[in-house]
């Protein structure tokens, strides 16, 4: 009985984490998924998956570190972003401002839910 419970539990939260996050094609190789994540403003966190031959680019756009500092004045915020990110196991392109990795498609779904955890974690530091 407990293992039944457990297991409708856990296909309650899966099902609940789909309803919750909305996908579309913002271009032919660009998805824009707005996640179940709110940042420390209150707003949804999105993420940005685009499709490459060999790989997909699992982004943030650039957009957290533009929405906390949009001037780009704060250098210490930027660098304790990148390090931040880069000891989560993503990239930082320092001239985009952007948090990013390139995953196989199979791992385009947990790289999506990290990286929006991710964001709002780094929302707080603003």
């Amino acid at each position: 009985m407990k293992q039944d419970e457990l297991k409708k539990l856990d296909n309650e939260i899966g099902q609940y984490a789909a309803d919750q996050t909305k996908i579309i094609w913002v271009d032919d190789q660009t998805m824009q998924i707005a996640t179940m994540m709110i940042d420390s403003y209150g707003d949804t966190v999105y993420v940005w998956v685009k499709e490459d031959e060999d790989h997909c680019r699992v982004s943030d756009g650039g957009r957290i570190l533009f929405k906390l500092n949009p001037n780009q004045e704060d250098m210490e915020l930027y660098e304790t972003a990148a390090d931040i990110a880069l000891g989560s196991g993503y990239q930082f392109d320092e001239e985009h401002c952007e948090i990013y990795v390139d995953v196989d498609r199979k791992n385009v779904a947990q790289a999506a839910m990290k990286l929006a955890q991710l964001q709002v974690a780094i929302s707080y530091l603003g």
